[in-house]
């Protein structure tokens, strides 16, 4: 009987020391858990800044682009309006005074 006893305190040791390995091995896995979720937002969050950054330079060096070409066909219309102002100012001033008067 006293030997029953004794296994009995033993298997009841054992299980409480295996009991505890898998609790320190449990919070050790959710440390590590959280540890990586963190490492794995914290370099999504890089990954996407740096995405970011190089959008805005091709959105940067797009619209100056664009500001180039806006820029010289107003250049280029301007040139076509003063021109066409130079050959048909007084034409266009004839035809003013002209419809003014005769209206």
């Amino acid at each position: 009987m006293q030997d029953m006893l004794k296994k009995i305190i033993e298997m009841d040791e054992q299980a409480r020391l295996v009991k505890e390995k898998a609790q320190l091995e449990k919070a050790a896995t959710e440390k590590e858990i959280i540890e990586t979720k963190k490492k794995i937002y914290d370099d999504y969050i890089e990954r996407a800044k740096e995405r970011v950054k190089k959008n805005l330079e091709v959105d940067k060096a797009n619209a100056q682009k664009e500001w180039e070409l806006t820029k010289a066909k107003h250049h280029s219309a301007m040139v076509q309006l003063d021109a066409m102002y130079e050959q048909n100012c007084d034409k266009w001033v004839d035809k003013i005074v002209d419809s003014v008067i005769n209206g």
